[in-house]
């Protein structure tokens, strides 16, 4: 095709990198609350599910004060690691249209991670139930 240029990536490296950056800008940040009052932060049942739900955590770009949005899904996970009924979405700061992309994305994340099948069952009744925080800027 005459006059279409195609555009390539000379630096391979610099372009991966500013992707990762870009993805982790993007991304914001995802932090795991247990109902259980024995789950200290940064437990190893706490950082696996906090994991398995960034991993699939995007929200598409440009938001309105996105960075003023806070999602907390709260959920009641099976032994198996299956959620147990329907998730409770709560939805804080920002504009309306915001709120709702951000929790759609939140909730896509946290489906697209279940079941999740890596936690410890000797330590079900720390994870049983949680709460995952989701906020689009840090």
């Amino acid at each position: 095709m005459r006059g279409v240029r195609r555009l390539t990536n000379h630096c391979p490296r610099l372009g991966m990198s500013l992707l990762v950056a870009l993805g982790m800008m993007l991304a914001g940040s995802v932090s795991v609350q247990a109902a259980s009052a024995k789950q200290q932060p940064g437990s190893s049942a706490g950082d696996r599910l906090r994991e398995d739900v960034a991993k699939y955590w995007n929200f598409p770009p440009g938001l309105d004060r996105s960075k003023h949005v806070r999602v907390r899904v709260h959920l009641k996970l099976s032994r198996s690691g299956e959620i147990v009924g329907e998730p409770k979405v709560t939805v804080t700061g920002g504009p309306k249209a915001t709120q709702q992309a951000i929790a759609v994305s939140a909730m896509r994340a946290v489906l697209r991670a279940a079941p999740f099948k890596n936690l410890p069952t000797d330590q079900y009744d720390d994870w049983k139930e949680v709460t995952l925080n989701f906020e689009p800027a840090l």
